[in-house]
């Protein structure tokens, strides 16, 4: 566990260490004695097996599983004055909660349910994803000892375990422990998995080669967006590279066009649920997943670093299956769009609607 020395607590920021032996066991008997607490105000009822506790010895961050618990809410202490109370978001809830219940969890085909949710799996349409997912790799350093999986997931798709190839340790970083329950039966100890916050990364300044986020930062709070994509620039090292994939959903001129007629349906079908929530009771019909895209001039105005935009994928998922079928030339469509995204990355980039962000530090 030579990695701990990159750690760092996400309360105070001290250097962590892992546990004695003989503090679990004191440990684990005032957990008997209804002596210890979560940081969110929860009784600890727990054992512990493993651990980290911060050099000041002040906050403790148990490790189940191989999965670092180093959430602030989940820190445990021995006091009720360092109870900090619930700190994650509801919309940071909404997503941990579901990715941990159904976005993780396989359906009878196999596949993990966010992709059957959001991702078009039929079978002609797989070159053309797999280029996409290939893509990602040319714009990272090709070796290092640690590469950041910033949510992470469960590694979905096979694809995505080359970006770390060249590395000794892929930090899979997320608040779902289903996934990274997956990452670890996938990887082994090649994979530090740490159940944390993107946007108070717990781990010190310039400490990786590189870093990932796929289709991750638009389920973070939009005033938070920023400050995620800023973290992840903080702990890459001077050489370092990093990729994030974005969706400019209402933002890309091309599927706007493209998908107009649908737009307007989905729209209709949005207000319609939450007249239908009003008139039960409710403020606004439930979410499934928060989601929020900015334009690409927020980014450009706010984002403290510089970046280049490239072309993960022009066109949407339901682009793709209104536009795209095996039977009229499916395949053959989605291979030219291929290589006109290849010709001119940064404008289909911009236009089209998934992005890549590209930093070097």
């Amino acid at each position: 566990m030579e990695w701990i020395t990159i750690l760092k607590c996400p309360i105070s920021g001290a250097d962590l260490r892992k546990l004695e032996t003989d503090e679990i066991n004191n440990l684990n008997i005032r957990i008997k004695e209804n002596n210890l607490w979560q940081s969110d105000g929860k009784l600890m009822t727990t054992e512990i097996s493993e651990g980290l506790i911060t050099s000041t010895r002040q906050y403790i961050y148990p490790i189940i599983e191989g999965i670092i618990l180093l959430l602030p809410d989940l820190a445990v202490v021995d006091s009720k004055e360092k109870i900090k109370g619930d700190t994650l978001s509801d919309d940071k809830k909404l997503v941990k909660d579901f990715y941990d219940s159904r976005g993780w969890h396989t359906t009878d085909k196999g596949d993990y349910e966010d992709a059957d949710i959001f991702e078009d799996l039929r079978p002609f349409a797989q070159d053309y994803i797999t280029q996409c997912h290939n893509r990602v790799k040319r714009y990272l350093n090709a070796s290092g000892k640690y590469m950041m999986d910033a949510a992470s997931g469960a590694l979905q798709y096979n694809d995505y375990l080359q970006y770390s190839e060249g590395y000794q340790y892929r930090i899979c970083v997320d608040m779902s422990f289903q996934g990274l329950s997956e990452c670890k039966r996938k990887l082994g100890d090649k994979a530090i998995c740490l159940l944390c916050d993107m946007t108070n990364l717990p781990v010190k300044d310039n400490q990786i080669e590189g870093f990932v986020s796929l289709n991750t930062i638009y389920h973070i709070p939009k005033d938070e967006q920023v400050k995620a994509i800023t973290e992840l620039y903080r702990v890459l090292q001077k050489g370092g590279k990093g990729v994030v994939v974005y969706d400019w959903y209402k933002h890309s001129p091309w599927m706007n066009i493209s998908l107009l007629p649908f737009r307007g349906v989905e729209f209709i079908r949005h207000r319609l649920r939450n007249l239908f929530a009003k008139a039960s009771g409710k403020q606004k019909a439930s979410k499934m997943l928060y989601f929020y895209a900015h334009p690409y001039e927020y980014f450009k105005q706010n984002l403290p670093m510089p970046f280049k935009l490239a072309c993960w994928r022009s066109i949407s998922v339901p682009f793709m299956k209104v536009y795209t079928h095996s039977a009229l030339f499916g395949k053959q469509i989605l291979d030219k769009i291929y290589r006109a995204e290849e010709k001119n990355p940064e404008k289909y980039g911009l236009k089209g609607e998934y992005p890549m962000f590209v930093f070097e530090k």
